[in-house]
């Protein structure tokens, strides 16, 4: 296979990794301010949802009729305790102090919009693209991890970056498993909201 060939057939995993570090290298270039992170991705997410609907993706394939299967529930559920210690102890170890939004604004939009946009982009879009590919699943994982800490490259802080990473992995594992997003949306949504309570997000 030629480089042209192989760049053409990796090009929607380029374009999709390049739009995804778009509001965070504009963030950290000074082009949108810091304050504005939750609306530039959420565009950004809007945009990628949007030409997964163009191209004729069903809700279904993005993760969003899954059958109710409790273990799947069960096992996100698990996961999000794993996690949430493993923030608690970083909490101590590492305090980070960072402001905390207005919840009574901020918790709606971050548990009802934010988590399940920002897992359809992680995770199911991801793995349209890594079955598309014929990627395997270690691969997919990597590769959802991966646009999962690029979206935090706003914060400019290494830790969240590779925290960011690793809980990508088990999401991605998660999402692999269940091909379900809302129960790992809800496990973003409990973990990252205990994150931001803690100061460390």
């Amino acid at each position: 296979m030629t480089l042209t060939h192989r760049l053409r057939d990796i090009s929607p995993l380029l374009g999709f990794t390049l739009l995804l570090l778009t509001p965070g290298a504009a963030i950290r270039c000074g082009l949108i301010p810091f304050d504005m992170r939750f609306e530039a991705l959420l565009i950004v997410s809007a945009l990628c949802i949007g030409l997964c609907v163009v191209a004729g993706y069903s809700s279904a394939e993005l993760g969003l009729r899954a059958p109710w299967v409790a273990r799947h529930w069960a096992g996100c559920g698990l996961a999000t305790l794993g996690i949430g210690a493993a923030v608690y102890l970083e909490a101590q170890l590492f305090p980070a102090g960072r402001e905390q939004p207005d919840w009574l604004k901020f918790a709606p939009f971050y548990v009802l919009v934010s988590s399940p946009c920002q897992e359809l982009v992680c995770r199911s879009i991801p793995k349209l693209i890594a079955d598309k590919l014929k990627l395997g699943g270690v691969n997919y994982m990597l590769f959802s991890a991966a646009t999962f800490s690029l979206m935090h490259v706003a914060y400019g802080d290494a830790l969240l970056m590779a925290n960011t990473f690793f809980v990508g992995l088990v999401w991605a594992a998660a999402y692999q498993v269940t091909r379900n997003v809302w129960p790992v949306a809800a496990s973003h949504a409990a973990v990252g909201t205990f994150a931001f309570w803690l100061g460390i997000a």
